[in-house]
């Protein structure tokens, strides 16, 4: 892909170049030294983690045939060498060269919540059909997106979802993939720190369609902030209403689990399912535009079961029922994941985490959940963090016997299991339920929780 010489020269703009001579054209690139193949070209990134410059001769040593990096390091073996005055950017200019060459049909996802679902549930209803690339996990930063472009082959669709704690990361990532179709999730307070307010937050999610305007844009028509939204793009929505303008609409039906879609069709989500009926509708609404009926659509999401991990992950553990939702946690998914373990026929206790990342009104946004705990009958409300003391204190304020604040995870278990100790097999009749940001790390409490 890469055996022209001075089209790479032109592609890269080195500031130098050593071993020139030894150029035999690369088939493709990679920033992770670990995984690199005979001949392929390594570029080397300064992270805040690690610097890929510590590893060029380990890439060298391992088969690279062409290295790209900020500073010369001394190589085992004569191979070229561009000397680039940033290496993000000229990474920024390989994929959006590649994905230019392969042009592959681009969906991208952003959102405050509900990306990774989404993106997951979106792969999965168009595999049988398509050849589908997507982010691993939730790699959905500069490095994240970049790692999933260097990896394009031969697939026709390729998923993106982008993230953003800063302004302008979303335009940037956008200009790299220039999606054909752009997803909003939901505009709720998430990242307020670097984005400065719910305003904020909805100017950097919609920079996603600044970048092409032929994308079209499928928004959520439930989120008070998109659906006031005003954009070039042409605009179409999913959500629960009888809007007859939506695209695809959703409607409650008499039975506890199942949703009519445009009228016709069964959505059937188990109560497990349940929450996630906004990702259902946003992949929906994308997968149809992939000549796919949408009757086929949802009879393959009726099947869809493989929700990443920590998302209302139930879990059957030493003899107590658990909800894991702790892979990340903001006002409005704590506030929406209460309303839902409500309808679990078990007494609650709910483990909270600080909500990170909310700025000035942090302190706000946690004892607003109080009212939401007290509304929701929760039996017991275990926080932990230097943030959650806000609510605690609240919880206390409104009367709320069984709110306790800890200062470590084995403190916590300390408590369930002291509960249990006398009566093991009131476990039965629990629901134990964990949900904060992923830096708190509560999935950890479930090994320190005796059987």
């Amino acid at each position: 892909m890469f055996s022209d010489f001075k089209a790479l020269k032109r592609l890269l703009k080195p500031s130098e170049i050593r071993n020139i001579y030894h150029f035999k054209g690369i088939k493709s690139f990679t920033i992770d030294s670990r995984q690199i193949r005979k001949s392929q070209g390594f570029i080397a990134i300064k992270g805040s983690h690690f610097d890929g410059h510590d590893f060029i001769n380990q890439a060298v040593a391992k088969g690279a045939g062409f290295i790209v990096a900020e500073k010369y390091m001394p190589l085992a073996k004569k191979i070229p060498f561009f000397l680039v005055d940033d290496s993000y950017q000229t990474l920024a200019s390989i994929c959006s060269y590649i994905r230019k060459k392969k042009n592959p049909k681009v969906l991208a996802i952003t959102g405050s919540i509900g990306k990774t679902t989404t993106k997951e549930i979106i792969a999965y209803l168009l595999k049988t059909k398509y050849k589908v690339l997507k982010n691993k996990k939730t790699e959905n930063n500069i490095l994240g997106v970049a790692k999933t472009i260097l990896k394009l082959r031969d697939e026709e669709v390729l998923i993106l979802e982008l993230g953003t704690n800063n302004k302008g990361e979303i335009e940037s990532l956008a200009r790299i993939a220039r999606p054909d179709l752009g997803i909003v999730t939901f505009i709720k307070p998430v990242h307020l720190e670097g984005l400065g307010s719910i305003r904020g937050v909805l100017k950097e999610k919609l920079s996603l369609f600044s970048s092409n305007p032929k994308m079209k844009a499928i928004l959520n028509y439930n989120d008070k902030n998109l659906a006031k939204t005003k954009i070039p793009n042409k605009i179409y929505w999913f959500g629960q209403s009888e809007n007859g303008s939506l695209f695809l609409r959703a409607k409650k039906t008499k039975t506890n689990s199942t949703y009519l879609i445009d009228g016709k069709y069964e959505l059937n989500l188990e109560l497990e399912k349940k929450n996630f009926l906004s990702n259902f509708l946003a992949a929906l609404a994308a997968a149809k535009f992939f000549n796919i009926s949408l009757c086929s659509l949802i009879k393959r999401a009726n099947s869809f079961n493989d929700f990443p991990k920590g998302r209302m992950e139930v879990i059957k553990r030493r003899g107590i029922f658990v909800i894991n939702d702790a892979y990340n946690s903001n006002p409005y998914s704590c506030i929406q994941s209460l309303k839902h373990i409500k309808e679990y026929p078990f007494k609650k206790i709910v483990v909270l985490g600080d909500m990170l990342e909310l700025g000035k009104k942090s302190a706000y946004y946690h004892e607003s959940l109080a009212g939401e705990l007290i509304k929701n009958k929760i039996d017991y409300c275990l926080t932990l963090g230097s943030q959650t003391v806000f609510l605690n204190r609240k919880l206390s304020k409104l009367g709320y016997k069984n709110a306790k604040h800890f200062t470590s995870l084995e403190s916590i278990a300390k408590f369930i299991n002291d509960k249990f100790k006398a009566k093991p097999e009131l476990k039965k009749s629990y629901l134990l339920f964990l949900k904060g940001s992923r830096n708190i790390g509560l999935e950890k409490i479930l090994k320190f929780i005796k059987a």
